[in-house]
């Protein structure tokens, strides 16, 4: 047996034949896309529940923050769960959360029970997610894991951003609604697969869950998301400054219990490795800027240039078929020729997308708005599995369960935070644009709202091309 951190790990060395490692990885991946493709369904469709619910853009995009923002604390708790249950019982109970959660959602007649939905299927999510990564770790050889890895990335990551192409099509011809209870038909059909099929892939043991991490952990990020958010309505005020300050204060103490405990909700000597310590900060950057495109993207599409929902899903439409395909070949130009030629270069396409996407006007082309918005979506998906390969599979395997809690974790934190962050940026410069007006037209709301695109964007290249020469750095390890 090969032992974890805590040493009550323990990975079964009688591993499944090739055909079972397939299905069980099939059921996984399946849950996985389907969990990851409520995540931002509903971006598409913010224009319409904005009206619908009489709510500003800073709210709505609560029900994206507040997914990825729950999903992101279960995963920090992923690697007690999964090694205090099964793999079966995990991804049954990972369904059922889902299940629930998208009933709520999609017979949801207001803004309260839709976010409540959210929430539940956020816990869904956070279960689900970590269990794949973690399944791969322990199945696959480290020679093939690039590859497999790219699978893995193309299922679950391509998920949010066709989502909302999906959403967009159907909201063409029926109501938003009508998305969840769809997805619902293939959560049941998914669970019943799974009880006939799945098989568990590791010992149980019974690690100790310290309550007071997991506190400090949902605090933490909760405070800073909170106060990411207020940022373009309220500025530096006090409503901005003491969540933030709550956040940071109880992330350092959460920092600190980890690295004083026995036996700690994370090991976080995982950041003793540089290679992985890079690759968190260029996962978590690469997630901001993306779900911020995500969501930031559809917005000015159907306000500034007047698309109906179906239109700006097919603007985006071209970029998810890159994403979900170029994960393979990133995966496998990884496996062939190393780490930085994949990263370097994705992140620098980012870059070059979002300085072109920083000039957008209420008369821009919407061919041009799609060929840049594919260029942003080519250099995620060349860059997201090769880091996610290089930063977890060359971590010594007792750091497989923290490692992948921690990335899991923290990607699905960078895009609340880029959620909110970056929204935060469009309102602020939005209103700062409408200050010295008063009573201002049609025409000059629709400038202030691509002035406050323009300025969420050009923040966004900033970031990517300092995280590019970041990535300069980096280079495949073994660790001793």
């Amino acid at each position: 047996m090969v032992s974890t951190q805590n040493e009550n790990y323990t990975i079964n060395k009688s591993k499944p034949n090739k055909s079972t490692t397939y299905r069980i990885l099939t059921i996984l991946l399946i849950g996985g896309f389907l969990s990851m493709l409520n995540e931002t369904a509903l971006n598409i469709a913010f224009p319409h529940i904005m009206l619908q619910y009489n709510i500003s853009a800073g709210t709505v995009q609560w029900l994206t923050t507040i997914y990825v923002l729950v999903s992101g604390i279960v995963f920090l708790i992923s690697a007690f769960l999964i090694q205090r249950f099964s793999t079966r019982k995990l991804f049954i109970s990972s369904m059922i959360f889902l299940i629930i959660g998208t009933t709520i959602s999609g017979i949801s007649t207001n803004f309260p029970v839709l976010f409540i939905g959210r929430v539940i299927q956020a816990i869904g999510t956070g279960i689900l997610v970590p269990l794949i990564f973690n399944t791969v770790l322990i199945l696959i050889p480290q020679e093939k894991r690039g590859l497999v890895m790219g699978l893995v990335t193309l299922v679950v990551l391509s998920a949010p951003m066709f989502a909302p192409v999906l959403m967009g099509f159907l909201m063409g011809f029926m109501d938003w609604h009508w998305f969840f209870l769809m997805v619902l038909v293939f959560f049941v059909a998914t669970i019943i697969l799974g009880l006939s099929s799945l098989r568990n892939v590791t010992e149980i043991t019974h690690p100790k869950l310290d309550i007071l991490s997991v506190i400090l952990a949902a605090v933490g990020f909760s405070g800073i998301i909170t106060g990411f958010s207020g940022l373009g309505e309220y500025g530096l005020s006090l409503n901005v400054i003491i969540p933030l300050f709550i956040g940071l204060v109880s992330l350092i103490l959460f920092t600190i219990r980890q690295l004083t405990l026995e036996h700690p909700l994370l090991d976080l000597h995982v950041f003793k490795y540089p290679f992985f310590t890079i690759g968190i900060i260029i996962n978590v950057i690469n997630v901001m800027v993306v779900f911020a495109v995500v969501i930031i993207l559809p917005i000015y599409l159907q306000t500034a240039i007047g698309t109906t929902s179906l239109i700006a899903s097919l603007v985006m439409l071209p970029g998810s078929i890159f994403n979900c395909f170029l994960p393979l070949l990133a995966g496998h130009i990884y496996d062939k020729h190393g780490t930085r030629i994949v990263i370097s270069s994705g992140l620098a396409l980012m870059c070059i997308s979002m300085i072109f996407l920083s000039h957008l006007s209420a008369s821009t082309a919407l061919m041009i708005v799609l060929i840049m918005n594919c260029g942003l979506y080519v250099g995620s998906a060349l860059l997201m599995s090769p880091n996610q390969t290089n930063a977890l599979g060359n971590l010594d395997s007792k750091y497989y369960a923290s490692g992948s809690a921690i990335m899991t974790s923290l990607q699905q934190i960078g895009g609340a935070i880029g959620s909110s962050l970056f929204v935060s940026f469009m309102t602020f410069s939005q209103n700062n644009y409408l200050q010295n007006l008063i009573n201002p037209t049609a025409t000059q709301q629709v400038s202030a709202l691509v002035s406050g695109v323009d300025f969420a964007f050009l923040i966004g290249a900033v970031v990517l091309g300092l995280v590019f020469v970041l990535s300069l750095f980096l280079k495949r390890e073994t660790p001793t």
